[in-house]
């Protein structure tokens, strides 16, 4: 009785540990997946099988902008998901002089979309 007992928490425990290993991904988002600390893969959107154990998500700082009483607070979470969105940033407006002297305001949008996930996270610092 015992030793089923000790076979049943081991199966359990090894149903448990394959079960880890598939990890689905939305559209439109991916993950960088490290194998001891060094890049493997990029994962796809859909179902993909991953080391449990050995393999990790890479962890990713994102900024986004939340609107909190008419301000634009900018806020940070730390996350495993890229966004392969295009994504959105509108600055506030700001008054410049030109040239010729003549003051104007300005608004200023910009437009980004990642494109390769592991340039994002290994090609550039800030």
């Amino acid at each position: 009785m015992g030793t089923m007992v000790i076979f049943l928490i081991i199966a359990g425990v090894a149903v448990i540990y394959v079960l880890s290993g598939f990890k689905i991904i939305q559209q439109s988002e991916t993950r960088v997946i490290e194998r001891l600390g060094k890049y493997n893969r990029t994962l796809s959107s859909g179902i993909n099988i991953v080391w449990p154990i050995l393999d990790k998500a890479r962890k990713v700082s994102v900024r986004y902008i939340e609107h909190y009483r008419e301000e634009n607070v900018w806020r940070v979470r730390v996350s495993d998901v890229i966004d392969l969105r295009e994504q959105v940033f509108d600055f506030p407006e700001q008054n410049v002089i030109t040239k010729d002297n003549v003051t104007m305001q300005i608004d200023t949008v910009v437009y980004f979309q990642i494109t390769d996930p592991k340039m994002f996270i290994y090609g550039i610092s800030h």
